[in-house]
């Protein structure tokens, strides 16, 4: 059937995605100094620190925690991101560099903004940054994409047509982000299920997370019954649990 078909076709793409970030933590991540190359190639690795690798990575990791709720991907996209913010961030004016602090070769350091084939850096960040603050309760992560969207403003205002990513990241931070809470065991087909119909509503301004890892506490808190719920929260207030397809779909698309 379609749908059987259309399962077979999700597993295996996200099979592909679990291989491409297992290779990219054994070639690409150094754990113990928490740093990230930007090329690998027959064994040899260089030692360029670009903004642009840190932020798409940690976007990618996010979509990957989303669609999985593997609490491992969570925490890698955090591990990301403090170093990222450690090497790029400007905290006097906001806004990433697109080099870090010890580049002394580098004559000026720029602040890439425009979004062209490929979006900034900057604009990639900002939005990863504003999910991962609603996913784990981060308020100092919320605090520093809020100052990089300030940083960027009379940008976004008079060329808004250069920075379409940056302005998704605008309208996520404009609106309290809904909160789809999957509470239930993931090895059961009837969770991924519920997860597959989170991730069939279209809602650009909404998480998905689980119970494990370093999610907010209110998720922690969820109780689990005999079958796996959703909860859709916003700020601090919880919808009535469901697994009903048909009030999902409503639910998200308020």
């Amino acid at each position: 059937s379609a749908s059987a078909l259309r399962a077979a076709l999700g597993r295996a793409r996200g099979h592909a995605a679990e291989k491409n970030l297992a290779f990219l933590q054994a070639k690409l991540w150094d754990a113990k100094s928490k740093t990230l190359y930007n090329r690998w190639r027959d064994g040899e690795r260089d030692s360029v620190q670009l903004l642009d690798a840190y932020a798409n990575l940690i976007a990618g990791t996010v979509d990957l925690y989303e669609a999985t709720l593997n609490p491992r991907h969570l925490e890698f996209a955090l591990a990301l991101t403090e170093t990222m913010i450690a090497k790029f961030y400007d905290p006097a004016e906001g806004g990433f560099f697109q080099s870090p602090t010890a580049s002394a070769d580098l004559i000026i350091r720029v602040k890439e903004d425009y979004d062209g084939a490929e979006p900034s850096g900057n604009s990639i960040a900002s939005l990863a940054l504003l999910k991962l603050s609603a996913i784990t309760d981060r308020k100092d992560l919320r605090d520093i994409a809020d100052r990089s969207l300030q940083h960027f403003a009379v940008r976004m205002m008079q060329a808004p047509q250069a920075v379409p990513q940056m302005l998704l990241a605008l309208d996520f931070a404009m609106d309290e982000p809904k909160r789809a809470v999957i509470v239930g065991n993931l090895a059961d087909t009837k969770t991924r299920e519920l997860l597959r119909i989170v991730h069939t509503t279209y809602q650009p301004n909404k998480v998905v997370l689980g119970q494990e890892g370093p999610v907010e506490a209110l998720a922690k808190e969820m109780p689990m019954g005999k079958s796996p719920m959703l909860y859709l929260c916003t700020g601090k207030a919880c919808q009535p649990p469901t697994n009903d397809p048909v009030k999902i779909k409503q639910m998200l698309a308020k």
